[in-house]
């Protein structure tokens, strides 16, 4: 109760202060159940257990049922942590961590909004009638944009909840009540394991795309960076999955989906969810404490590997206490991999950038750690190591390489494999990116598929 208390001292005067120079970065997560997260709070460390220097609103519609999460939702921004009367968390706790560590300059705010059990087609859709057999699962796109939807709504479709407390139109005005400008920096969308059991997975592909465009339309950010969780393989009943056999082909168009969009659109990009462990035997459908954990790691990363791709910061959303320009982007980097690698991890370890078998490795590398270590930059067998590399950590230690060397300077071994499991436009995610699984998928064992 003490360190809360202290916590939250330091949060109200974080948003007392004087104007932030540098915009605040806004993130939208949302979704649904396991973008709401399963993730055990009491069990987190202590860093991660209140995080008041990343500003986070919440809200789950189940509160409109006063449901488990009404007591969690948020009047005002307060810090990352763990929501409702579980105090459960998803991927934001860790994402928040990584994208703090990444933009030190900026402050990091998250507006969550998720809820289990929803699909596009009649619930996140812009314009939706209300659902009349699951009334609070309704019009959710008007509940996360609130006055920032485009949509009108009439006759038959009229506001089922008009008054919701959290919005994100609400949260925005809060920041410039502030006289913060900020920019609204990504959507992060988990969803789709409800088109997964029943046909609208055959149209996954479009009802997504309109869902993105009219986000992008409604924010007024046309290059909005979205990145998606990809379904799991553990929705297949093959693999102890809660779905029915013979509808595999189901899952696979989701998933294929998912893929797809990321691959068609320069500023999508999907992460893998395949090699997370599942809630427990009998729930295979959620994951466990440890994949949301590193579910954010992903997401975090696949987001930093986005806008370096473009060479620049996102792209900002005015506000009334002024707007933002598109900030530059980090180099690329020389040598035969690992140019311009990005790794993030909210483990022990990140390390970014992998060897040149003669020049450079890991020149413009960046990694980015929430926990006790973070390295950037390989070494090239014959030539310089981690030239230009950036090593940011919360944790006890930050690492970057610069001197010539024909070992890595982050003490992980040059060119090692790993999956971090983020896609972009050309299919497939930056190289060196997959540093990230070297650590953080080493303490996430796969529990037997017969287990789900």
């Amino acid at each position: 109760m003490k360190r809360s208390c202290i916590a939250l001292a330091a949060f109200a005067l974080s948003l007392s202060a004087p104007a932030i120079a540098q915009p605040v970065k806004v993130f939208v997560l949302a979704g649904q159940s396991n973008m709401v997260g399963y993730g055990v709070g009491r069990q987190l460390p202590v860093e991660l257990q209140s995080q008041p220097d990343v500003w986070y609103d919440h809200y789950n519609p189940d509160a409109r049922e006063g449901g488990p999460y009404a007591a969690a939702t948020s009047a005002d921004w307060g810090p990352l942590e763990p929501k409702g009367e579980a105090r459960r968390y998803g991927p934001e706790i860790t994402f928040g961590r990584a994208i703090a560590a990444a933009y030190p300059e900026h402050r990091i705010a998250i507006v969550k909004m998720a809820q289990g059990g929803t699909n596009l087609v009649d619930h996140w859709g812009r314009g939706l009638a209300p659902d009349p057999e699951v009334l609070y699962k309704s019009q959710l796109y008007h509940a996360l944009l609130g006055k920032l939807d485009s949509a009108t709504y009439e006759g038959d479709r009229a506001l089922r909840y008009p008054e919701e407390v959290t919005r994100l139109d609400g949260a925005l005005a809060r920041i410039e009540s502030e006289g913060h400008p900020y920019e609204i920096a990504a959507l992060v969308w988990m969803q789709g394991e409800n088109e997964a059991g029943w046909s609208a997975a055959f149209s996954y592909g479009d009802t997504l795309r309109g869902f993105i465009a009219a986000i992008r339309a409604d924010l007024g950010v046309p290059g909005l960076p979205v990145v998606l969780g990809r379904v799991s393989d553990n929705l297949y009943p093959a693999n102890g999955g809660p779905i029915a056999a013979g509808k595999e082909a189901n899952i696979d168009a989701v998933r294929a989906a998912q893929v797809t969009v990321a691959e068609e659109d320069p500023r999508v990009a999907w992460v893998d969810t395949d090699d997370f462990t599942a809630r427990s035997p009998d729930d295979t459908y959620h994951f466990d404490s440890a994949a949301y954990q590193l579910l954010g790691d992903r997401f975090a990363e696949a987001y930093l590997a986005l806008v370096r791709e473009e060479g620049s910061s996102t792209a900002s959303s005015a506000s009334s206490a002024g707007s933002a320009a598109a900030g530059g982007g980090g180099a690329t980097g020389g040598g035969a991999t690992g140019g311009g690698a990005t790794a993030v991890s909210s483990g022990s370890t990140a390390a970014a950038g992998g060897a040149g078998s003669a020049g450079e490795g890991g020149r413009g590398a960046t990694a980015v750690s929430s926990g006790s270590a973070a390295a950037a930059g390989g070494a090239g067998s014959a030539g310089e190591g981690g030239r230009g590399a950036t090593a940011v950590s919360s944790g006890s230690a930050a690492a970057t390489g610069s001197a010539e060397a024909t070992a890595s300077s982050g003490g992980v071994a040059p060119g090692s494999a790993g999956g971090c499991g983020c896609r972009t436009a050309a299919g497939q995610g930056p190289g060196a990116a997959a540093a990230l699984a070297l650590v953080a998928l080493a303490g996430l064992r796969r529990r037997s598929r017969g287990q789900g």
